[in-house]
């Protein structure tokens, strides 16, 4: 494993400590999903990625928020995780 990807997955776990909401980057959470399962980008194809991403939302009690460009707006993403009472947020831009 690199070290970015490394960095990426400690920066999680470092959010995920804090008990607190966070904005977490789907880099950054992709990242944590390879390193846990010691597989790489598309090594088991989109399909288990997006499982992966989903299971992780329902264990850490996240709210993925992921749309286009023109329509991402950070603070929608924060204000629609908060009122469905999640502990944080992962943005991903679509774009």
């Amino acid at each position: 494993m690199n070290t970015e990807m490394l960095a990426g997955r400690n920066k999680v776990i470092d959010q995920i400590n804090t008990g607190e909401f966070q904005i977490y980057n789907i880099c950054n959470v992709m990242d944590w999903i390879y390193t846990t399962f010691n597989t790489t980008y598309m090594e088991n194809g989109y399909e288990w990625e997006c499982e992966k991403l989903k299971e992780f939302c329902n264990n850490f009690g996240l709210y993925l928020y992921e749309k286009p460009r023109e329509d991402f707006f950070e603070w929608e993403g924060v204000e629609e995780a908060q009122k469905a009472g999640k502990m944080g947020v992962i943005l991903s831009d679509l774009s």
